[in-house]
């Protein structure tokens, strides 16, 4: 649970502690300009008293060690470098794009709250035996709760688990109050919601950050002509921009604004030394606004000029 220590905390987690300082929380919240945490319950959604998420624009102290008994704790997040959890002892990474899963009976903590943190993030109640959830028989329950008690700690968020929870909050704000079509709207968005994190949470890890980025890179190699958005970039290898900037240094030994300059007069080089082609029709090729633009970036990377470099490697 992610909650700032200059808010004020609930009643029912200012009250005495499990052993060994670790705090039991509970499903009481209140309500700041940066938190907003409503109870699906009276809504019909039975299995998530507690549907959340978290909008910090500055940094801030983390949380105290607890648990959530009866509950799993399942958070998205949204944007927030250098963003770690500590569980069972060790210091899990969380970064933009990965889901962080706390089991009841897991302790953990957040060390820090980063700047322009987002989070959104759901409790899921654990039924007692027999009991059903959401509208399921006792065997689809049985299978729900054992695919989500065996989920990983972290894991990539699919963009269904993005859209699934997008979906939740855009129905609780808008679907109208008291109404069949509410409680039915919002029972299927929240069986939606946790079938796609449990499917997430079970595709190969192939699909992590570091395979994403070696992808990102390679295309970058083949293909220069596209323009450098880092937002765009950070969002498709799954880290934050500042994460990608360290790892695009570490790896090619550039910004990524820079390697893709170098990519494309490494591709010039190519079609110049290879093709009779124009200059004006490479310039484009590669994204340049205009001949004379690409002739300038050249010339500053190589000392000639693209017919000067042609002349010399034909």
């Amino acid at each position: 649970m992610v909650r700032r220590p200059q808010t004020q905390a609930p009643a029912a987690v200012r009250a005495k502690g499990a052993a060994g300082g670790v705090m039991r929380s509970f499903p009481q919240y209140v309500q700041t300009a940066e938190t907003r945490v409503v109870d699906l319950t009276p809504d019909g959604v039975d299995a998530l008293p507690v549907l959340g998420e978290h909008k910090y624009k500055q940094a801030g102290g983390g949380t105290r060690p607890h648990i959530h008994p009866g509950m799993i704790e399942i958070i998205c997040c949204r944007r927030g470098a250098n963003l770690a959890f500590d569980s069972k002892g060790q210091t899990v990474r969380f970064p933009p794009g990965t889901v962080f899963v706390a089991q009841p009976e897991t302790p953990h903590f957040l060390r820090r709250y980063p700047k322009s943190l987002s989070t959104v993030w759901i409790w899921f109640r654990l039924p007692k035996k027999g009991e059903s959830v959401l509208g399921l028989s006792a065997e689809e329950t049985a299978w729900l709760v054992g695919k989500l008690r065996k989920m990983p700690v972290r894991f990539d968020a699919s963009d269904a688990v993005k859209q699934s929870f997008r979906r939740l909050w855009h129905l609780y704000d808008t679907a109208p109050h008291g109404t069949i079509e509410r409680r039915l709207t919002l029972r299927h968005a929240a069986m939606c919601l946790l079938i796609d994190l449990v499917e997430s949470s079970s595709e190969k890890k192939a699909d992590t950050s570091s395979v994403r980025f070696e992808a990102l890179v390679e295309e970058m190699r083949r293909d220069p002509s596209r323009a450098c958005n880092l937002d765009e970039l950070a969002g498709r290898a799954a880290m934050s921009v500042a994460k990608l900037t360290v790892c695009f240094r570490r790896h090619t030994g550039l910004p990524p604004h820079a390697f893709l300059m170098f990519c494309r007069i490494a591709k010039a080089k190519e079609l110049l030394s290879g093709t009779d082609r124009s200059i004006g029709s490479i310039a484009r090729e590669l994204g340049y606004s205009s001949a004379q633009h690409f002739a300038t970036q050249f010339r500053r990377e190589t000392g000639q000029a693209p017919y000067e470099w042609r002349k010399a490697h034909a």
